[in-house]
């Protein structure tokens, strides 16, 4: 099943998400609860516009870190993930969260962990709760970065009882890919993108690196969720039937790369 995420279509609201779904041939997409239109007011109600197409979604992560060293910022974050949760249990969906980073750029230390520990206990109480799948993604690069290594979601991803979604893009920027084939059957939901000289996440046929990633993937036999992850500011200003076209072009590549 190939999903998108909506963050795509920031600019547009949840019906015409809907209407790109079917226009770029699409099984669904990944909801991000951030996704302007609904952001702004959080009317429940507007997710009727999109809930039949909903497969996956994605907690609320800019502007938070659930381990800050400030506690109102950790406490907010902590709130603002138990509302994802809410949201996916809404739409019948797992949900994808991030483990945050140490304040400081430094190397995270035992309180970072500490923080950690507690946040994943709480999410993991409330999703039992509204009866959600919660998946772990592996962080972005960067010395601060907590749950970036394959060795540190599979730990915590074994004591919560949580899902992986691997993110591919992260993975590249942090050379530690083939170390996540390992956990491989753990991985529920796969973020697809290249990424360019800012980091941001493109269009996977911009990345031999990445299309060499999904290549093994495909041979491990993944059937698992794929979610292709874009970010219009490292492609370009597009109108919506670009966009579209840009969603149905890196569908086809991604389907060739994993032989679906």
């Amino acid at each position: 099943m190939i999903i998108f995420s909506t963050m795509f279509l920031f600019e547009y609201p949840l019906g015409r998400i809907a209407e790109a779904v079917e226009l770029a041939e699409y099984d669904g997409v990944e909801f991000w609860v951030e996704t302007p239109y609904f952001w702004w007011k959080k009317d429940e109600k507007m997710l009727g516009e999109i809930e039949r197409f909903v497969k996956a979604v994605h907690s609320a992560v800019i502007d938070l870190n659930p381990v800050s060293s400030n506690e109102r910022v950790a406490e907010l974050s902590i709130q603002e993930t138990l509302y994802s949760v809410k949201i996916a249990s809404l739409l019948s969906s797992p949900v994808t969260i991030h483990g945050g980073k140490r304040s400081a750029e430094r190397e995270p230390v035992e309180e970072d962990y500490a923080a950690l520990e507690k946040y994943f206990r709480i999410v993991k109480n409330y999703a039992e709760i509204k009866n959600v799948k919660v998946l772990l993604e592996n962080s972005e690069k960067g010395i601060n970065r907590l749950c970036r290594t394959a060795e540190e979601i599979e730990y915590y991803s074994k004591k919560f009882g949580f899902g992986v979604t691997l993110d591919l893009n992260h993975a590249a920027k942090n050379g530690n890919f083939e170390s996540f084939l390992k956990i491989l059957d753990r991985v529920e939901n796969l973020h697809v993108s290249g990424y360019d000289e800012r980091g941001r996440h493109v269009e996977v046929s911009r990345s031999e690196e990445v299309m060499e990633m999904l290549r093994k993937v495909g041979d491990a036999g993944y059937e698992g969720l794929v979610t292709i992850e874009l970010d219009d500011l490292g492609i370009g200003e597009l109108s919506f039937e670009e966009k579209v076209r840009v969603l149905k072009e890196q569908k086809e590549v991604v389907e060739k790369l994993l032989r679906l």
